[in-house]
């Protein structure tokens, strides 16, 4: 009778110890994960502020306070080497790599800009999609040579354009684009340092702007046509663009005078005209006083 509920109670006892075996290694599990969830919260019972990147910050781009950084916190465990929580200490600085929104600012990811002036070259300057092209100066199309690198300036070309059924050519300036970067004065670049006893900004008789390939081309092409001038551009409104309607000598007199001022051509001087017969032909000659 014994033997033959044998394999039901063995059954039984390997079911039983199977449970037990189960809530043994649960039980080593919840332990496991119990500590494991102490130690994360320990980690996160201390948080402390860093600064972090508000947008993406390109290689090359001057660190602005109010536009670039922003304060978050994170566990203690977490913050990076480098980090810190002072935007004094990061403000005015040079990315030397570039860094995503959201990113730890790290100290040696920036630079000052004496500690990257030696390096600096006309490419690595010059932003991603530009291209640097160079135009000739002076006193007068160069605002004086107050320019500097860093500023930003319209370009105004200067041109003359012939009047409809006449011969006669007119004074014509347009602005031809607004807001364009100057990367360098004369041999001066934009992030490098003067060396000692030299000016801080070199004078010279070019500046090197910066401009998508259509610009230059078109602006070469201006170049070559007439005269280019510069228009230094506040640093408060340096993002602003406005409309500007060409500049000519009609515009400029109802500019002064009002819009109902009209300006007449002068009138022909009178010419006066001999006929001469030869035989049987006859000709018509103007006489000039």
């Amino acid at each position: 009778m014994i033997k033959r509920f044998f394999p039901f109670i063995f059954a039984g006892v390997l079911g039983v110890a199977a449970v037990f075996l189960m809530q043994q290694y649960l039980s080593r599990q919840r332990q496991a994960l119990e500590a494991l969830r102490m130690k994360l919260l320990a980690d996160y019972q201390t948080p402390v502020q860093v600064i972090v990147a508000k947008k993406d910050i390109p290689e090359g781009a001057t660190i602005d306070g109010e536009q670039h950084l922003a304060l978050r916190e994170v566990p203690e465990k977490f913050k990076q080497p480098y980090a810190t929580n002072n935007p004094l200490d990061l403000v005015g600085l040079v990315a030397i790599a570039p860094m995503a929104e959201g990113e730890q600012i790290l100290r040696n990811k920036l630079r000052r800009q004496a500690e990257i002036s030696a390096q600096a070259t006309l490419s690595t300057i010059t932003p991603k999609g530009k291209r640097a092209v160079t135009i000739g100066i002076d006193a007068l199309t160069g605002v004086g040579g107050f320019v500097q690198p860093g500023d930003a300036v319209d370009l105004l070309w200067t041109f003359q354009v012939q009047q409809p059924g006449s011969q006669d050519r007119e004074l014509v300036t347009v602005t031809l684009f607004q807001n364009v970067s100057i990367l360098g004065v004369g041999d001066q670049l934009l992030g490098r340092s003067a060396g000692e006893g030299e000016p801080a900004v070199a004078g010279g008789n070019t500046v090197t702007v910066a401009l998508d390939p259509q610009e230059t081309a078109l602006l070469l092409f201006a170049r070559e046509q007439g005269q280019v001038s510069l228009a230094l551009r506040s640093r408060m409104d340096k993002d602003q663009r406005i409309e500007v309607p060409p500049a000519n000598m009609a515009s400029l007199i109802q500019s002064v005078m009002g819009s109902e001022a009209v300006v007449e051509a002068p009138s022909p001087a009178p010419q006066r005209t001999v006929e001469v017969f030869k035989a049987l032909e006859r000709t018509v000659v103007a006489i000039n006083d």
